[in-house]
């Protein structure tokens, strides 16, 4: 098998995603011990803005790495 830039192994048909605005890969990106560091994101993330990569409206390593709430009471 073959290794991407993060090291992680691809089969030759599965397809990789990457983020639109900075181009690097989300694939299993959720797993990563990249989303535990939430200020190097943002970081990664002002960078993008400063250097015009960023056009859009949510980072997506930042919607990934976002912990979720969930409200028990809407659940019902």
């Amino acid at each position: 098998m073959k290794k991407n830039s993060t090291g992680l192994k691809n089969k030759k048909d599965q397809k990789i995603e990457y983020c639109t605005e900075c181009g690097e890969a989300l694939t299993d990106y959720c797993f990563s011990d990249d989303v535990k560091d939430l200020e190097a994101l943002k970081s990664h993330h002002e960078n993008c803005k400063t250097t015009k990569k960023f056009k859009g409206d949510v980072c997506s390593k930042l919607f990934i790495a976002t912990p979720v709430q969930i409200d028990n009471d809407r659940r019902k």
